[in-house]
């Protein structure tokens, strides 16, 4: 009998960390990729990065180049310097700023338009820059639209799965903690049983980090380029404004395992 009784808290002790895992991944995925009124604060932090500033660069200047041959009379050695440094402007920062809550909107099926990164402000600003004593020459680099079109094919949409995470992280959190319990109701060696969940707790946490926080801070930036990298920087600004959570959760797996000891 009590043998059956582990093997069934064994059973739901997996279907309760299975439904844990689902809830946070859900909690984080909402968090990095879903919240568009958070999008411009998570792009601001990410453009404060000189590699971002320096890809951002690169992309409007390949972008302009093909498009305005007047550009390549500027000195690329010139122009790319000059396009860093508008970066930190804040008028620029907000049209990058309004870039990226264009995309996340895109993500979550309330955009379909194509993106541009840069526009108007960036154009005045590298002007300013380049040409601040030659005002018709500031005329003609402020008339050239210093930007990058982000085609929105190029973006995935999730907007079909966007109204049901809610219901997903809540109903796959309750079913985990009646799993969670029963599974210490039913079990004959509850110390273990509760050092388990810890075990798992913890485990989850450090997958999270993996996934959501080391991949794309160290991972996807030197595997991809252009693009991938500016969304890379934004999802790592998104991901550690819910720290909090990782700690969390890997909090209360230590304290479970150390709980388990007294049981």
């Amino acid at each position: 009998m009590n043998f059956i009784r582990q093997r069934v808290a064994g059973v739901l002790l997996v279907f309760g960390l299975i439904l844990a895992w689902i809830s946070l991944t859900g909690v984080v995925v909402r968090q990095t990729l879903l919240l568009s009124a958070q999008a411009p604060s998570y792009a601001l932090a990410a453009l404060k990065s000189p590699a971002i500033r320096s890809t951002v660069s690169e992309l409007i200047i390949k972008s302009v180049q093909n498009q305005f041959p007047i550009v390549g009379q500027i000195p690329e050695a010139e122009l790319r310097p000059a396009i860093e440094e508008a970066l930190t402007q804040p008028a620029v920062a907000n049209e990058f700023a309004n870039a990226a809550l264009q995309v996340q909107q895109h993500f979550i099926g309330l955009n379909d338009q194509p993106i541009i990164l840069g526009g108007p402000q960036l154009s005045a600003a590298i002007a300013q820059i380049i040409a601040s004593n030659d005002l018709s020459a500031q005329q003609v680099i402020k008339n050239i639209p210093f930007s990058y079109t982000i085609s929105s094919d190029s973006i995935p949409s999730a907007g079909r799965y966007y109204s049901k995470i809610g219901s997903l992280i809540t109903i796959s959190l309750i079913g985990a903690l009646a799993f969670l319990i029963s599974s210490v109701l039913v079990s004959v060696r509850k110390s273990r049983t509760i050092r388990r969940i810890g075990i798992g707790f913890v485990g989850m946490s450090i997958i999270e980090v993996a996934i959501f926080w080391l991949l794309p801070r160290y991972v996807l930036p030197n595997l991809q380029s252009g693009l991938w990298v500016i969304f890379s920087a934004i999802m790592t600004a998104s991901a550690g404004a819910i720290e909090p959570l990782y700690l969390g959760i890997f909090g209360a797996g230590v304290a479970l395992i150390v709980t388990s000891f007294f049981f």
